[in-house]
């Protein structure tokens, strides 16, 4: 099968987002398929994708011309997805007059320039991270479509509900994660080599800063911790943290070792006692749809896990597997992180049967059940 993989994506990069199109790019190519990833070209980048990711197979990429505004705020990155749609539009348009085939696998990173994808003449099909407005350009667009690709349950119902579409024309399938780069290794080993204390309980953050995630709460709830409970911070700098939290303080007990590449990621969550994902209720993205990568990496590790009780982290895990707090409570999730940290026989089941959990989300698994739906909706 030949697949046109089109994304308005800059790659490499360090962001979720980034990670998860290398990765079933990966998974893809593995189960068989002639892929071809379809993205906008971008000044000054030199870096290979397979390389930067640690990919297996090489990966057919072809950069389209398209205007580099991305960094200049939300007008530049709309006439930067312009022109990317208008560039990959003429380009498989062309092929097709060269007679030559093949599916499109679209990704929705913005609002719109998903929707010409579904009128080039061949089959398409749209992986969507979230619920989608009544837009006449999603009308239009889920009129045509072959079949969707959702994160969560919570998806697949709104756009049901909201674009008339048929709930047997969608998967859901959420995120995945690479049990060969991510397993446990034993904790002082991994403290040793990052030159950080053994004596001290370590809850973990992982993961970008952005407002829709809720970090306040997490400077709150640090602050009724006990003192040797230190909660570590992977993925930026204490300013950022700041700036995105709008608060001007941090608690002592909040280390920050700034962002680190996907492949040193592994470690640093081997280092730890407790992993965190956050949620809240004050965000659409955040309670409902998001599917964070974060929670499967976590749940092969070995490790507990304390969760933000909303119903997209829901969809994914239960309290067979973490502990839940309640979303935007901050001493309630103290009490959890405690709780997590103290290796209990009850944390103890719980890490065994998330990591039991985490072998039926490998991104091959993803990859398969894709392409089966795929070939049962051309």
């Amino acid at each position: 099968m030949k697949l046109y993989y089109i994304a308005n994506a800059r790659m490499p990069h360090k962001k979720a987002y980034a990670i998860q199109i290398a990765k079933m790019c990966e998974a893809f190519i593995e189960e068989g398929v002639d892929l071809e990833l379809v993205i906008p070209r971008q000044k000054g980048m030199v870096d290979d994708i397979k390389d930067y990711y640690k990919l297996r197979p090489s990966l057919c990429v072809t950069r389209l011309p398209s205007l580099d505004l991305y960094a200049r705020g939300r007008w530049g990155y709309f006439l930067s997805g312009v022109s990317f749609t208008i560039s990959y539009f003429v380009y498989i348009f062309l092929k097709r007059c060269q007679g030559k085939r093949g599916v499109i696998y679209t990704i929705d990173m913005d609002t719109f320039s998903f929707a010409v994808s579904a009128f080039l003449g061949m089959p398409c099909f749209l992986e969507t991270h979230g619920g989608k407005a009544t837009s006449l350009v999603n009308k239009i667009f889920f009129k045509h479509v072959n079949g969707v690709i959702v994160i969560n349950n919570i998806i697949k119902k709104q756009i049901a509900k909201v674009m008339s579409f048929s709930e047997n024309r969608m998967l859901v399938w959420p995120n995945g994660i690479d049990l060969e780069l991510f397993h446990s290794i034993p904790k002082d080993d991994a403290r040793r080599s990052l030159s950080l204390p053994k004596e001290i309980k370590i809850v973990m953050y992982c993961g970008r800063f952005y407002g829709w995630k809720g970090l306040d709460v997490l400077i709150d709830a640090a602050k009724e911790l006990p003192q040797n409970i230190f909660v570590y911070i992977v993925g930026g700098t204490k300013n950022e943290f700041l700036s995105v939290a709008k608060r001007k303080e941090l608690p002592s007990n909040m280390v920050f070792v700034g962002g680190k590449l996907y492949t040193e990621v592994p470690v640093w969550l081997s280092a730890a006692d407790t992993l965190l994902v956050l949620g809240t209720k004050h965000d659409t993205q955040s309670y409902y749809y998001t599917s964070p990568m974060k929670v499967f990496e976590y749940l092969a590790m070995g490790r507990g896990i304390v969760a933000s009780r909303t119903p997209a982290i829901q969809d994914i895990v239960s309290d067979e597997e973490v502990v839940f707090y309640e979303p935007d409570n901050p001493k309630d999730l103290a009490k959890k992180m405690e709780l997590a940290v103290s290796n209990s026989e009850v944390i103890d089941k719980k890490i065994a049967a998330a990591v039991i959990k985490a072998k039926d989300f490998t991104w091959q698994n993803r990859a398969k059940d894709i392409l089966e739906f795929i070939k049962k909706n051309i």
